[in-house]
């Protein structure tokens, strides 16, 4: 018997998501983030089956990354984040600046032959920044509710640069993938979609958010916040704007408005962001073969041990004067692991067929699994690296 297209479909999504599940239940046995072991059963099952879904998910990877930047920028508060934790907005842009400055040339060094390539010093860019996010759940996790300096600058770091982390890649890749890419016109197409953008997410967020702020209605309100995040990418992008910049500006509207049950929404999108997680990491996994030149993975590991320098440097700069050790700042180098945000923005990429942009994917997916282990591994030895003040509950 024929099965229809659509049922194979079907099935392929119901054995991700159980798959999914059992490794996420595995993971809190053993203590371990689950993204590593969705991404390794991505990766093994995609070695020896062809995934034929690619287009069907691609579109879902765009609701996922809508998804995560609303959620995170809905809870970037500036007042917030500058009297809870001024310490990590000064390591979000010290981070940001060292990864945009140093990664950027050290893998256009790596992985480019030319001299000056422009084209190549942007895509090395766009890498640069992606990795400049940071996903500390591995590392929150063995601290096990206790609530402790290291804990709470890094909780708030992931807050403060998964924006800008998923905002400059995709802006830098919207250039380079436009029919018209020369030099002198990058500032115009920065330009218009940084405006259209942002003028598509304030528009719509002032309308929706304003009813809502004025009535709360039970299961409607929060697909409304939903559906509203993501029209706000579309509208923006089929008018020339930036969408990202469009999820992005109602994403911190939203948290800036006094919304009606504003909690019991949050809970909602974050309850999708899960959910988005385990299908993502795992067709991540499936789609992108894992790299078997040896050439080219000795360059990763080298790159990656340069990453974790630069992480390093940037924590000791932003904590210049403070009373951390420098076990501590170790710890926070190492522990500074990729998630969703990461794989989504890595999953987008694949669908742009821009030359040299493959390798990167191929990096990205390379740079999320090495920092998730580093940063395993490094959680397990906390004692050696925390003093007991800092691993005492507060």
């Amino acid at each position: 018997m024929l099965i229809p297209d659509y049922l194979i479909g079907v099935t392929w999504f119901s054995v991700l998501l159980i798959i999914g599940l059992f490794a996420s239940l595995i993971s809190i046995k053993l203590k371990l983030p689950d993204v590593l072991l969705l991404l390794i059963i991505g990766l093994i099952t995609g070695y020896y089956l062809n995934f034929p879904y690619y287009d069907f998910f691609s579109a879902l990877a765009i609701f996922a990354l809508v998804m995560i930047l609303f959620d995170s920028t809905s809870k970037f508060k500036i007042k917030a984040i500058r009297q809870q934790s001024p310490d990590a907005l000064k390591l979000s842009l010290v981070f940001l600046l060292f990864s945009l400055v140093f990664l950027t040339f050290f893998t256009y060094l790596f992985f480019t032959k030319s001299f000056f390539d422009l084209k190549m010093i942007l895509i090395a860019l766009t890498f640069a920044a992606l990795m400049s996010s940071t996903s500390p759940d591995s590392v929150l996790a063995i601290f096990q509710g206790k609530r402790t300096k290291i804990s709470e600058i890094l909780e708030f770091e992931s807050i403060l640069n998964t924006p800008l982390a998923v905002l400059i890649p995709l802006i830098v890749i919207g250039l380079l993938n436009g029919d018209t890419f020369q030099t002198n016109l990058i500032a115009t197409q920065l330009a218009q979609g940084i405006m259209t953008g942002a003028g598509v997410g304030l528009v719509l967020g002032l309308l929706i958010f304003e009813l809502m702020r004025r009535k709360f209605i039970e299961h409607i309100s929060p697909l409304a916040v939903i559906a509203t995040a993501l029209f706000s990418f579309v509208l923006a992008e089929n008018i020339g704007g930036n969408g990202v910049l469009a999820v992005t500006t109602l994403g911190i509207l939203f948290g800036i408005y006094e919304i009606k049950r504003k909690l019991e929404i949050q809970n909602f999108v974050d309850i999708f962001t899960v959910f988005l997680k385990i299908v993502i990491f795992i067709l991540l996994g499936l789609i992108i073969k894992f790299p078997t030149d040896k050439i080219f993975l000795i360059k990763t590991i080298i790159l990656f041990g340069i990453f974790i320098y630069i992480r390093y440097l940037a924590v000791s700069v932003a904590f210049y004067k403070s009373v951390f050790t420098k076990k501590e700042k170790w710890f926070m180098a190492l522990t500074g692991s990729k998630g969703l945000a990461v794989a989504v923005v890595a999953f987008t990429l694949i669908s742009y067929n821009i030359p040299g942009l493959e390798q990167i994917t191929e990096l990205t997916v390379l740079f999320i699994l090495y920092s998730i282990i580093v940063a395993s591994v490094t959680s397990k030895f906390s004692n050696y690296f925390l003093t007991k003040k800092e691993i005492k509950i507060k």
